[in-house]
């Protein structure tokens, strides 16, 4: 069944639909979108599970797709252009090779469709553990997951899920769930031989990070016979909060050599 994402609309013109990773949220592209916003109509999404949008138990990528195709149908939209990063790169990936009609082109931000392995306990145990009811701010709550998990930028992104109501904060994301899905948001799904989007698809890929690699090119151009892989200098997994001019001015060259941007 899919879920009513959240959504919120940026400028107009030439569709394009945004997609946050795994922990992150529509909010963390709301600069990027406002640049792109000058020439596109950009809407960036909170994905299931996470930000502002609806909480289920399941998050196949197949279902997180459903979700894209349900809200560009509740938006009228016949064909758009897409950007993921990392989880919301597989997202992306997804919706199009489900339907590569709907879809003028891809762009992918440090993301390969295939299974990373990845120790995802300590993190998990960190966040559940969070005393809720004790922390004063988001500075405490910080202060904790750095100590658990000994990662100052991640515990800060972290952070900006937390709520607070009148009884405390609380996370605004679908813990469980999301630590259950683990396993299937890692990994991504072995599709036919004949599934594959024949427009334009350019992949980003941070210098510093793993997760393009050169042995994943093959099966990026076997789904994406037109792909372009770039891999931008002197930044990880985060390239779009690294280096965010580079990210945009790479973004939108691409749009300009496929799309018409708005007079």
């Amino acid at each position: 069944m899919s879920v009513e994402l959240h959504h919120t609309i940026h400028g107009e013109g030439e569709p394009i639909i945004i997609l946050h990773g795994l922990f992150g949220s529509s909010r963390n592209w709301r600069s990027i979108a406002g640049k792109l916003a000058e020439e596109y109509q950009v809407i960036t999404v909170d994905l299931r599970n996470h930000g502002q949008s609806g909480h289920v138990d399941t998050m196949t990528y197949s279902e997180m797709a459903d979700d894209i195709h349900h809200l560009m149908t509740h938006l009228s939209l016949d064909k758009v252009s897409l950007i993921g990063h990392s989880m919301g790169g597989k997202v992306a990936m997804m919706t199009v090779l489900q339907k590569p009609a709907s879809i003028k082109q891809l762009i992918v931000l440090d993301i390969a469709p295939v299974r990373y392995e990845r120790s995802y306990g300590k993190l998990f145990a960190a966040m559940e553990n969070l005393p809720l009811d004790a922390i004063r701010n988001r500075k405490d709550a910080e202060d904790y997951l750095n100590r658990q998990i000994n990662d100052a930028g991640l515990s800060q992104f972290l952070v900006q899920n937390l709520v607070r109501l009148d009884q405390g904060f609380t996370w605004r994301l679908n813990l469980p769930a999301i630590k259950s899905s683990i396993e299937y948001i890692a990994a991504f799904p072995v599709l036919s031989e004949d599934s594959h989007f024949k427009g334009p698809a350019l992949f980003l890929g941070g210098e510093n990070s793993d997760c393009i690699q050169a042995k994943h090119h093959k099966i990026i151009h076997d789904y994406f016979p037109r792909a372009d892989i770039k891999m931008i200098a002197n930044t990880g997994h985060m390239l779009h909060t690294e280096r965010p001019d580079t990210v945009i001015e790479a973004i939108t060259a691409f749009l300009q050599q496929n799309i018409s941007a708005k007079p």
